[in-house]
């Protein structure tokens, strides 16, 4: 039995529901079972024993992108883009925000609703004063209190409400705005506040699971923030790096990916005006000329590892996210070996899914509290948990207003990859292999008046078989 066949059973077994070996077929085989099957059995007149096909709803869900497959390189799976922005929708109306928080609120609520205890949320304008409501919403407010009262705002498509919690033994609600929550309380006499009494309830993550895994030992690389044309890039230890990749540096030579795979999770060039005053630390002042001789440095990779590039805040793409993947005129001086994304990516690596984000939401994370710079493992757990890349709109991310939301983690990965704070990490969150490589450049003092204390030269390679990992230390 499959790992998606035992989730549908085992959701249907939650619900006391037994379904018929056609219905499990036909939900596992749709790009959107789960939550077809949950629409399905929400809109059931009445109570039902046993379901089969027939009571599916007819499907309404859009069809998800279609798989890309880059060209074979090697023996070795092709890289295989599963998800991710194919051009910009983004025209500024009123309508594309609209459509952009339906589609944030509509998947949300659906993966919230999965915990049972919110299995019978209602609508924020159809509340019982008499008793327990729960209630599903958007996070639009949040006021916290000296006495550890937390006062929010919560929306859902037609209606608003005051909720009153409670922060107890100092441990932080870590609230988001734009966040989907679902929560449990009573009305006060006014009707018009919902003081909670049970824990906040996130969207759903899975149960924990065994990860995809590669029918071959095969070996994957991954990499972050290059910055290339910086004044403060690790250019010896690059080579040495490109050195190694190449079988001529002896140090851990049974983890280089020949065959295998490379992912460079953003940034690979320094760019220009990304912050103030970077001219005076570039090297390469001109953004093509830096992509022009990170091709010739990427040329020196054999061509049987497939390398894969996304961009990063300081690429030269739009800033706003999802972004693009790198024009024409930077991919056309490079080889076929190499698969240029967009930002955030889901690949198929031999089987397994790799979710690709190059990290700028985790400049708003660090507000809350307990997380900073130097642990981007907490970080990402907290993203995983929302289900969502970038939670907050309007903080230091900016979003394009896309008609569909390319940041939403709409499919659990088996492995999770992010860069930005240059800072190295490696941990296992629920099933989920998270990991950021750090970078390949030294402390900047714009990045010392931030507080990035970066851990340069550093990539992390693992077996896409057995999950073993190992950090690769380059500072030698």
């Amino acid at each position: 039995m499959s790992v998606k066949e035992k989730e549908v059973i085992a959701w249907l077994s939650e619900r006391k529901l037994m379904p018929s070996p056609e219905l499990i077929t036909h939900v596992v085989n749709h790009p959107e079972g789960l939550v077809l099957l949950e629409k399905s059995v929400e809109s059931l007149a009445t109570p039902k024993l046993f379901l089969s096909v027939s009571d599916l709803l007819v499907d309404e869900v859009s069809e998800p992108p279609k798989p890309v497959s880059r060209p074979k390189v090697a023996d070795i799976p092709p890289v295989i883009i599963e998800r991710q922005i194919d051009k910009s929708m983004s025209d500024g109306k009123l309508e594309s925000f609209v459509s952009l928080f339906n589609d944030r609120f509509t998947t949300l609520s659906r993966l919230v609703r999965r915990n049972p205890s919110m299995r019978d949320a209602g609508t924020l304008s159809q509340l019982n004063p008499d008793e327990e409501n729960q209630v599903i919403g958007m996070v639009s407010e949040i006021n916290t209190f000296s006495n550890g009262k937390v006062k929010v705002a919560i929306e859902d498509k037609n209606a608003r409400l005051n909720l009153m919690l409670n922060e107890s033994d100092g441990v932080s609600l870590n609230l988001l705005h734009d966040e989907v929550i679902g929560v449990s309380g009573k009305l006060n006499r006014q009707g018009n506040m919902l003081f909670v009494n049970s824990p906040i309830v996130r969207p759903h993550l899975g149960r924990y699971r065994e990860a995809s895994r590669a029918e071959e030992p095969y070996i994957a690389l991954f990499i972050s923030d290059i910055h290339l044309g910086s004044g403060t890039f690790k250019e010896n230890e690059w080579n040495k790096f490109v050195s190694w990749l190449n079988g001529e540096v002896d140090y851990h030579k049974e983890w280089i990916p020949n065959p295998g795979y490379l992912v460079v999770a953003g940034d690979a060039v320094d760019g220009i005006d990304s912050y103030p005053g970077q001219e005076a630390d570039l090297s390469i002042t001109d953004v093509w000329e830096q992509y022009s001789v990170l091709s010739e440095s990427v040329a020196k990779i054999p061509n049987t590892i497939q390398t894969v590039i996304m961009p990063g805040n300081h690429d030269a793409v739009r800033l706003m996210e999802p972004q693009l993947p790198l024009p024409d005129k930077v991919i056309k001086d490079f080889g076929d070996n190499l698969t240029f994304t967009a930002n955030p990516v889901l690949l198929d690596l031999a089987g397994v899914k790799v979710l690709c984000y190059h990290g700028k939401s985790l400049d708003d994370l660090v507000s809350l509290r307990d997380l900073s710079y130097d642990n981007p493992m907490a970080m990402m757990k907290e993203l995983l948990n929302r289900r969502h890349l970038a939670p907050i709109y309007g903080a230091k991310t900016p979003l394009a207003p896309e008609k569909q939301d390319h940041l939403l983690i709409r499919d659990v990965p088996d492995i999770f990859v992010t860069g930005h704070v240059h800072s190295c990490g490696v941990e296992r969150y629920n099933g989920i292999l998270m990991m950021n490589p750090g970078t390949w450049q030294a402390q900047t003092a714009y990045q010392k008046m931030m507080g990035f204390q970066p851990d340069p030269c550093r990539a992390i390679a693992v077996n896409l078989q057995t999950f073993d990992t190992q950090v690769l230390d380059f500072n030698f």
